[in-house]
């Protein structure tokens, strides 16, 4: 049994940023796809798992032709799907249990928490920066797939492997985010859309800004994609002759709010609070009764609570 590890030394410490980069890397590659190591690992992973590796490994262009190409093929028959869940659970729940064994909780704890690094990323490290080499081994194979491609879904005999996106735009914060087209795109076409961070339809990033109507803001149901609709669109869509400013004051951060009233085609009149989130930076819009008269009271129905209840030290 390998000697079971209380505390990391001030060299293993220093490794930390090496992982960090490394997995990094990998997750954010955009290269195609090294076919031949992305089949080794997957003949490897089953071997781990104690299956036999799949007659046929089959490439898609994404990981949305992959499942389409899979449901086809199997339709969605619970038998078929369970393989897939058996050979990472196989090998990544024997290789979890042994690290555990090896690893003190406070240790595992501090790696984990401090870092998020994704699970291959933490047995990695253990395996070179602690010497835990033997206990990671079985994971050879999920190692070589995942520097090597995008996702798979094992079968019986089959596995589908997908080629990695080839598009892949952030901000700053290296959240997703692309003000032109997707901000990520896989080889086949498939594509998502982002605003910094918030994944949005395509039509929200797409739809040019002058394009963008009250009417469509104020009929999105998702807050963020509004937020987004509103963020593009800009001041000029709440330049409207249905919208009234019933109220304006700031809030304890010295934010300026805002209560709008709209009128409806049909039906009562829609009041929202204009507000800005001191911890985002984004600027909301968020739905209000039509009975409340002043921003503190439409701020605190958000809360479900009266005006005078609500006052917090800090709003997030």
């Amino acid at each position: 049994m390998a000697k079971r590890i209380k505390k990391l030394t001030q060299a293993q410490i220093d490794r930390f940023p090496e992982f960090v980069e490394k997995w990094t890397k990998i997750g954010l590659c955009t290269d195609p796809a090294d076919r031949p190591e992305a089949e080794r690992g997957v003949r490897l992973a089953y071997e781990a798992a104690g299956l036999t590796p799949p007659k046929a490994i089959v490439w898609c262009g994404s990981p949305m032709s992959q499942e389409l190409t899979r449901v086809i093929v199997f339709g969605l028959k619970e038998a078929e799907i369970k393989i897939g869940a058996s050979v990472w659970a196989s090998v990544g729940d024997s290789v979890r249990d042994s690290v555990r064994a090896s690893v003190g909780a406070s240790v595992w704890a501090s790696v984990y928490g401090s870092h998020d690094a994704n699970w291959l990323a933490l047995y990695d490290y253990f395996g070179d920066a602690c010497q835990l080499t033997d206990l990671v081994a079985p994971l050879h194979g999920l190692n070589e797939l995942t520097r090597s491609a995008g996702w798979a879904l094992p079968h019986k005999g089959i596995c589908w492997v997908s080629e990695r996106h080839n598009v892949l735009n952030r901000d700053g914060r290296g959240r997703l985010h692309c003000e032109t087209g997707p901000a990520v795109q896989y080889p086949d076409g498939w594509s998502i859309y982002a605003w910094h961070g918030v994944r949005v339809p395509e039509a929200a990033i797409m739809t040019p800004a002058d394009q963008i109507s009250l009417d469509s803001v104020l009929t999105e149901r998702n807050v963020e994609v509004a937020r987004v609709l509103m963020v593009r669109a800009g001041p000029q869509a709440w330049r409207d002759e249905r919208v009234e400013v019933m109220h304006r004051d700031t809030d304890g951060a010295g934010q300026p709010r805002e209560l709008l009233r709209i009128k409806m085609p049909e039906g009562q009149p829609m009041q929202v609070v204009r507000v800005s989130c001191p911890s985002t930076g984004g600027e909301y819009r968020l739905r209000v009764p039509p009975t409340v008269q002043t921003c503190q009271d439409a701020v605190a129905w958000t809360f479900r609570k009266a005006g005078t209840e609500y006052a917090p030290a800090l709003e997030t």
